[in-house]
């Protein structure tokens, strides 16, 4: 698979049509911060009231293969500081390089909304794809374990 067939999508108006199946299969293997998007997505956090309330969506050959979102962080209210969340790519998309092109969006969407970027890893597995996308770990802030510096 090349980047190409890769489709990062911001999403506006609505999550995308595949979003329950992604979040069972999210569910399913114990990662509930999916549900956590939708929760929010529901609440109205991300209806464009406040630029740094974004949410992408990874579209391999028109199926949804992945999604993450930009925050404030919750747990630091620093103002130069948004937080990484909600990213997760689906088990039959991983390895193909659509969890790099999305990290690459929220990343590069971040820096240029804030000089610092947050985000707590789920596992030993994200820690290292973090870091290999720039992330130095961080014990220092709450509730976070990697920050990127512009």
């Amino acid at each position: 698979m090349t980047a190409t067939t890769i489709q990062i999508v911001r999403l506006a108006e609505s999550l995308p049509d595949d979003f329950e199946a992604l979040r069972q299969e999210a569910s399913a293997e114990s990662y509930r911060f999916v549900e956590g998007l939708r929760e929010e997505w529901l609440a109205g956090h991300y209806d464009g009231g406040d630029e740094r309330f974004v949410t992408f969506a990874a579209f391999h050959e028109s199926e949804l293969a992945g999604i993450g979102a930009l925050t404030p962080d919750p747990y630091d209210p620093a103002p130069d500081l948004l937080r990484v969340r909600h990213v997760y790519v689906r088990p039959l998309h991983r390895g193909a390089g659509i969890g790099r092109v999305l990290a690459g969006a929220l990343i590069q969407q971040g820096l240029d909304l804030a000089p610092r970027l947050s985000l707590r890893a789920a596992d030993p597995r994200a820690n290292a794809f973090w870091e290999a996308n720039g992330f130095k770990p961080d014990t220092s802030g709450t509730r976070r374990s990697h920050l990127l510096t512009r």
